[in-house]
């Protein structure tokens, strides 16, 4: 099958970016569901609503597919300088709790375990946390230098510490266990707070 009869696209016609976010998103999806051992393009083409030529047009292995899904992954945390730094702090939060109790934090607890025996998963892993880390590292640093945050305050231990309890939380809430109430944000207000204190000791 040529790559023209694969994406049904036709000579001269662009590929379609809506339907390259379709199937990312349903490729999250179906991997967050299934894990890698019930991944496959068959089931990503029915989850996205297109056809299995249209999938190997892009993405021509379940492997590159899945690295593409694991790539597309809320890979940047960008922060508006805007407000308090706390506030800012507090934003980043909210965005970890959020992503962790959704489709986004089981594909999250997938990929932990599948990279350990998959070193191209764990490169690309490897990759996104570092992006977020940068980040979250910005608004530190933005905190420091304006001195609304002391310049002890260690932000590798601060976002360990953030990201442990989001995800935590998204493990209870995934399992229906959770005992929380109220909203994401006000969950986000707390948890900062409690860190800037215990790092201020």
């Amino acid at each position: 099958m040529s790559a023209q009869e694969r994406s049904g696209t036709g000579p001269g016609r662009p590929r379609d970016p809506d339907m390259d976010a379709r199937i990312l998103d349903a490729a999250l999806r179906v991997y967050a569901a299934r894990g890698k051992a019930g991944f496959s393009i068959d089931v990503v083409a029915k989850a996205a609503g297109c056809s299995r030529p249209a999938v190997y047009a892009r993405w021509p292995t379940r492997t590159e597919l899945l690295l593409a899904a694991v790539r597309s992954f809320d890979s940047s945390l960008d922060v508006a300088d805007t407000g308090p730094v706390r506030d800012q702090l507090v934003a980043v939060a909210s965005h970890f709790m959020d992503g962790f109790s959704n489709v986004h934090g089981m594909a999250t607890f997938r990929i932990v375990l599948d990279s350990l025996d998959d070193h191209e998963l764990l490169g690309e892993w490897e990759k996104i946390n570092e992006a977020r880390l940068r980040s979250a590292r910005d608004v530190i640093g933005r905190g420091i230098e304006r001195g609304e945050l002391p310049a002890e305050l260690s932000a590798p231990e601060f976002f360990r510490s953030l990201f442990g309890a989001a995800m935590l939380q998204g493990i209870y809430d995934h399992l229906g266990m959770s005992e929380s109430s109220g909203s994401t944000r006000a969950h986000a207000d707390r948890l900062v707070d409690f860190l800037l204190g215990t790092q201020h000791r």
